[in-house]
């Protein structure tokens, strides 16, 4: 059982930098990391940085198709499980599934495991507003708990089974479908090369893709939506901890770094909660 790890980023290299410690702490069984970035002029530089910093782990950057980047580093990866992140996600809980990760994906009807969700998460953040989203009947497996997608509504945390937010997938899987949006995306060139579009263009398998998801019993991975570096989307961002990513460059470049044992993560009820990130800045 072995893990490769995908992570998206742009302009964010102090929170990138605190997503790749977080992995490296509590997610030691993700053994091959490989960021994909498209940073603009002036945080291009930062790389280096991470370069020197981070010497373990690939930093691709973006070509001019996306999708054909995640095919080759799918295709290319020597792991059983391709899991997706993005530069703001945080593993903040030890992660372990050594012990459960192939006997899960034996069952011919699970999608998924994803990280981001788990029996603490009641919650979902949509429009301003905070509405209770809790599990309806699933099954504790060990310490994972399994459940229908299907039972919930459409494009509710626990039938959203096609995120790029801590999720993990069979690579045979994954690759079958990321070849196939390669071949779609020929036929569509108005596709924004971004995560929001990759997860968007997914979601034309989930009623292909398998009816189980599963999850570790309490969540292990947080997106901390602080800022926004992206325009096709509006996403809720800076609601509680606006930090700006130029503001967080000159702190990166200043010498300083996010410290993920300074940060607090009591009480995570929803999978995108907003983390103080400057308490961690030193």
């Amino acid at each position: 059982m072995l893990i490769t790890s995908i992570i998206f980023s742009k302009d964010r290299p102090a929170q990138l930098d605190l997503c790749l410690n977080s992995i490296k702490t509590n997610f030691p069984e993700s053994t091959e990391n490989i960021v994909i970035h498209n940073n603009s002029g002036k945080f291009k530089g930062a790389h280096n940085i991470l370069r020197q910093e981070h010497p373990d782990v690939q930093l691709w950057p973006q070509g001019a198709s996306l999708f054909k980047d995640i095919f080759t580093a799918v295709y290319g990866s020597p792991n059983d499980y391709i899991c997706f992140f993005t530069d703001d996600d945080i593993c903040f809980s030890k992660i372990s599934l050594s012990h459960i990760i192939d006997p899960i994906f034996m069952n011919e009807f699970i999608s998924c495991i994803s990280l981001r969700l788990g029996l603490n998460i009641c919650k979902r953040s949509h429009e301003g507003h905070v509405s209770l989203d809790p599990l309806k009947n699933y099954q504790l497996v060990d310490d994972m708990i399994v459940w229908s997608k299907t039972a919930h509504m459409y494009g509710s945390y626990w039938s959203y089974s096609l995120s790029v937010d801590g999720h993990i997938y069979r690579k045979p899987q994954l690759d079958q479908m990321i070849d196939e949006l390669c071949y779609l995306e020929s036929k569509y060139n108005n596709w924004e090369q971004t995560p929001n579009k990759l997860e968007s263009a997914m979601q034309r398998f989930w009623a292909l893709s398998e009816n189980l998801m599963a999850a570790p019993k309490y969540s292990k991975v947080v997106n901390s939506p602080n800022n926004r570096v992206q325009n096709e989307v509006d996403n809720m961002s800076g609601e509680q901890y606006s930090v700006h990513q130029d503001g967080l460059l000159e702190q990166y470049l200043a010498g300083k770094r996010i410290t993920l044992e300074q940060l607090s993560f009591d009480n995570i009820a929803c999978p995108h909660t907003e983390i103080d990130l400057m308490k961690g800045l030193q």
